[in-house]
């Protein structure tokens, strides 16, 4: 196991067994079984990670496939990943999880719309670049003489 991944267990771990991560730890498993990708994400990592044991890997790689089926990018080479380290049998349960899921509702919170940039107030003005110098084309350089010894 490399050392991020065991600092990234040892903060997740902290953070779960405080009451606030479990409230959040409840909250974010309805909003995944609701369908938000994000959810559905961050409870594949929980499986993966933050439970550390072997048994979790088919709930982590279905989240993961819930997530990717909808665009998340993360999901997707978290997904493959996880299936690459997998036994065909336990990629077949994950997918049968999959085609069993029903979204229980709406995702508590809904993605926030993309703000649109700020239209610049007026066109920004650039310097023409600087002229370069002239040199004569008829100067020859001077020969360097040889090092003495």
């Amino acid at each position: 196991m490399t050392t991020f991944a065991r600092t990234f267990i040892a903060l997740l771990t902290a953070l779960l067994w405080s009451g606030a991560a479990r409230a959040d730890l409840d909250d974010i498993r309805r909003s995944a079984e609701a369908g938000d990708t994000k959810a559905q994400l961050e409870l594949g990592i929980l499986f993966q990670y933050g439970f550390n044991y072997k048994d979790n890997e088919i709930p982590a790689l279905t989240w993961y496939m819930l997530s990717a089926n909808q665009g998340n990018a993360k999901a997707v080479k978290l997904r493959d990943a996880l299936k690459a380290k997998m036994t065909e049998q336990e990629v077949q349960e994950a997918m049968e999880q999959v085609t069993q899921y029903k979204p229980t509702g709406k995702p508590s919170a809904a993605p926030a719309p993309a703000a649109a940039a700020p239209a610049p107030e007026k066109p920004v003005e650039f310097s023409p670049p600087p002229e370069p110098e002239a040199k004569p084309a008829d100067i020859e350089p001077v020969p360097v003489p040889p090092a003495t010894p």
